[in-house]
């Protein structure tokens, strides 16, 4: 004979409540982006910092295990997956800029055609082709970063659907790795400016990194070797690849000047580089 089921207590009753009420506020909780304005990208600094979009080419690429890379102080940085590169950067750009009108977590809706236009790149296939085998490395690489003490890891693009006939995509966004957006932890990208500087990864990631410092510090070209991800073991020839890469950024008006003193660069940025609050 079976027994008689206990009688819920109303304290497990109460606890039932609770924890419904609580999923159902954290289902409910909507962050949003900053809405920085349309001729920027916002990029959280910790991806400027470091070398996670590294300035290599496409066929330099190479798989990494949980490897540690080379950042700023402040922060740590994992990785796993197909190494990232500046290419990836700006797509990521790109796609975070179209969404930074919806609450974080939900759909981003796009047409492969649109965004090549957003990219500035012809649309024929063979650029689709890049596009989603980005797309694809972006929801496939594993991030792990330690910021003001909170560790945020997963994929930057949670999970995605394209129409193959339409070229149409519908993307989610990993809600808690764009919580790195928060209160002066992004940077406001020139985004004419980047695109200035296509197929020069170096100079775009210089660029990248010295938009996150409104007043950027002397740094050696040792450090500036390992946190762009550069495969340039000779100094002597990074330091030939780092000047013109510098000559680059003062040609699109980013940089008033620059000077290399042995293995020490100090750098001056444009006024007009500058934000508004300067």
């Amino acid at each position: 004979m079976s027994q008689p089921r206990s009688p819920i207590s109303p304290l497990n009753r109460s606890l039932e409540r609770l924890g419904r009420a609580v999923a159902e506020r954290k289902s409910a909780e909507v962050i949003e982006l900053p809405l920085w304005p349309d001729p920027k990208r916002g990029t959280p600094n910790s991806f400027l910092r470091s070398a996670l979009f590294s300035a290599i080419q496409s066929k330099d690429r190479r798989f990494l295990k949980e490897e540690i890379l080379a950042c700023q102080n402040g922060y740590t940085v994992k990785f796993t997956g197909e190494q990232f590169n500046q290419e990836d950067l700006t797509v990521w750009e790109t796609i975070v800029h179209l969404a930074r009108q919806h609450p974080l977590g939900a759909v981003c809706s796009f047409t492969a055609h649109g965004i090549l236009k957003a990219l500035g790149l012809p649309t024929g296939g063979c650029n689709h082709k890049t596009l989603h085998s980005s797309i694809i490395r972006l929801t496939g690489g594993v991030v792990e970063i330690n910021a003001d003490g909170k560790r945020y890891f997963g994929t930057l693009i949670e999970s995605g659907v394209k129409h193959e006939i339409t070229s149409h995509y519908i993307i989610k966004l990993n809600p808690d790795i764009l919580r790195l957006y928060g209160e002066n932890q992004w940077t406001s990208i020139d985004w004419k400016q980047r695109m200035a500087l296509r197929r020069k990864p170096l100079a775009q990631a210089l660029h990248a990194y010295f938009s996150s410092h409104k007043k950027p510090f002397p740094v050696t070209l040792s450090f500036l070797q390992k946190i762009t991800g550069s495969r340039n073991a000779q100094m002597a020839s990074f330091k030939r690849h780092c000047r013109v890469a510098l000559d680059s950024l003062q040609a699109i008006g980013f940089l008033e000047s620059y000077s290399i003193e042995g293995d020490r660069l100090t750098v001056v940025r444009s006024p007009i580089s500058l934000p508004p609050q300067e």
